[in-house]
Parts: structure tokens; C-alpha cells; sequence
């Protein structure tokens, strides 16, 4: 799909593939057909990078400049208000008409400019207005993200070590809770991480937008400083939130681990508790032809007795010393 936006009264009007012209401001390629394609080639006289090159890594083919164009690749997280985050890759074309977009999925930052640029007065006046508006969209998505994964850590933290109340103890101490909370720590640890890979991105593109000199307008300068410092922020932000994610996830492991080291305290100290009674009942269950105990009256009351009592002492005996 192609849309095309032209400036009408200040603001970008959005159009099919009929508005493309040389006054089109910026070309937003959304899974492109080949036709698509194509037609922005012939327009601008520009190659438009494949899905296939889109993907490459290297810095070289994810920052340059051919036939007049400057071309600036950067990761870009979507389905983040989904269980199944993703990366796509997302090229932007700066030239001197236009800026064009080619990507394969859809990012929140994309929608959240284009609606504000179609309402509000001289957002995007210029192909270089438009690149900044939407990397400035990418940086503040990414902010917000990281403050959605800083309060889901804080509350998986008070899960974790808050004391727990008579009325939740016995819900606190289950193992699937723990296996929750692993899960939702897993699943912060895996966002935050497609986050910071999306700020190494934009990182890339503004040193390379700030050393190549593509932008000219002091204006849009001034904004892509603004956003260097920022995007630097929220890097260090996304380092202090990888390490709590790490602590997170050794506690969670640690408390696993001390649950489970309790269960198995719990059948040791069983396991020695019936031992002493295990003892009488054999001494008794001996087939010897002298035994008083066998023609007593009481006997078999007494060997009861003293296999509980066998019993209760060291239950007793361990619960003085705090090992139950």
C-alpha cells in the first residue's frame, strides 16, 4: 500500500498512488508491490531497497547516500501492546523533494504522525520536517515503553519480595506463581531489549545524519541535537533496566531454589520423625518366644504410646530449634 502526502493549508493531506507528483512531501511504502515501487523509481529516479536488503546488518548497507538520496535503515518495535512483540526494519529516503518510508509493518509512531500532521498547522513542511517528526516518534514511543516495562518490573518486585499476609501466604508460596512471575519477567527482558536495539538504530541514523550534513534547515538541526541526547537518555535508561531485569530474575531463581530446598527440608525432618517409631514398631514386631511385653495386658497400648511419643519429641525438639 502507497500513500502519499502532499502539504494543503499547512498540513499534509494523505492521497493513493494518483496523488504521486513531485509534490508530494513524503511517500509512506507500507508492504509495497512491485508496481508501487516502480512508480516512486520512475518519479524520483531513486532505488527503493528490498525487503531482503532491509535486513542487512552491516553499517554500510544500512547508512548511505545513492543517486542523491540519503538512505537511513532503523529497527523499529511494533505489536509492543501485544504477548508477541516484533522488530521490523523501516528505510527512510531523505531527498531534497520528499522523504519516503518503506516498511513492512506497522509501528505505532507512524500512525500517531501521520493523524498529527493531517490536524495540526506547519508539523511538516518539509521532506526534512517529516524524517525528524517521525525518528522524534520513534524516540518517544521508546520512552514510553520503557516506562511501561519500569512499572511492570516495579510490580513483579513487589511481588517478589514484599512479606506476605496470613490470607496470601499459602498463594505465595505456590510454584506457579513463581513460574508468573518468570514468565513476565522474560517477557519485559525480551521487550526492553528490542527497545534498545531500536535506540542503537536511531543512534546510528542521527550521527550519520549529523556528520553526512543531509539536513540543512537550522530548524530540523537543532531538533536532531535535541534528539541525539535523548536517544543517548533512554540508552543508559535501558542499561540500568537490563540489569534490574537480571536482579529480577536471579531472585526469582533464588526464591525457586530456597522453596525448594523447603520442601526437601520438610520430608528430611519427616523422614526422622518416623524413624523412632519405625524402630519400636520393629523391635515389636520381632518373633522371640521370651518377650514380657506379649502376654501383658497393656502391651500393645504401650507400644503405642511409645512409638507417638517417639514421634512427638523430636517434632518437638525441631520446632524449639526453628528448623520447622
Amino acid at each position: 500500500m502507497i500513500t502519499v502526502y502532499t502539504i494543503v493549508n499547512e498540513r499534509l493531506e494523505p492521497g493513493g498512488i494518483e496523488s504521486l507528483s513531485p509534490a508530494a512531501v513524503w511517500i509512506d511504502l507500507l508492504q509495497p508491490s512491485t508496481e508501487e515501487e516502480d512508480a516512486v523509481e520512475r518519479l524520483l529516479r531513486l532505488d527503493v531497497p528490498t525487503r531482503e536488503e532491509m535486513q542487512e546488518i552491516e553499517a554500510s548497507s544500512r547508512l548511505y547516500r545513492e543517486d542523491g538520496g540519503v538512505y537511513v535503515t532503523v529497527p523499529v518495535v511494533t505489536n509492543s501492546d501485544t504477548p508477541e512483540p516484533i522488530t521490523v526494519a523501516v528505510t527512510f529516503i531523505l531527498t531534497a523533494l520528499c522523504t519516503i518510508t518503506v516498511r513492512y509493518g506497522d509501528p505505532k509512531p507512524f500512525r500517531l504522525f501521520a493523524a498529527r500532521a493531517t490536524r495540526q498547522r506547519g508539523l511538516a513542511l518539509s521532506s526534512e520536517a517529516v524524517l525528524m517528526g517521525l525518528l522524534e516518534g520513534i524516540v518517544d514511543r521508546a520512552a514510553d515503553l520503557f516506562e511501561t516495562i519500569g512499572g511492570e518490573l516495579d510490580r513483579l518486585s513487589q511481588h517478589i519480595f514484599n512479606a506476605p499476609t496470613a490470607s496470601h501466604r499459602r498463594r505465595r508460596q505456590n510454584s506457579s506463581d513463581l513460574q508468573g512471575i518468570l514468565r513476565g519477567i522474560g517477557r519485559n527482558g525480551d521487550l526492553a531489549s528490542k527497545v534498545s536495539d531500536s535506540l542503537l538504530g536511531v543512534a546510528r541514523a542521527t550521527t550519520y545524519l549529523s556528520q553526512d550534513d543531509a539536513v540543512r534547515r537550522k530548524d530540523c538541526k537543532a531538533r536532531l541535537k535535541t534528539m541525539t541526547r535523548d536517544v543517548r537518555s533512554l540508552t543508559e535508561h535501558g542499561t540500568y533496566t537490563s540489569s534490574k531485569i537480571t536482579f529480577l530474575l536471579d531472585a526469582t531463581l533464588g526464591m525457586i531454589n530456597i522453596q525448594q530446598n523447603n520442601i526437601i527440608k520438610i520430608f528430611s525432618v519427616v523422614a526422622v520423625i518416623f524413624l523412632p517409631p519405625t524402630l519400636v514398631a520393629s523391635l515389636y514386631g520381632m518373633n522371640y518366644k521370651h518377650m514380657p511385653e506379649l502376654d501383658w495386658e497393656y502391651g500393645y497400648l504401650w507400644a503405642l504410646c511409645l512409638m507417638v511419643l517417639s514421634a512427638v519429641l523430636p517434632y518437638l525438639y525441631f520446632k524449639r530449634k526453628g528448623w520447622l
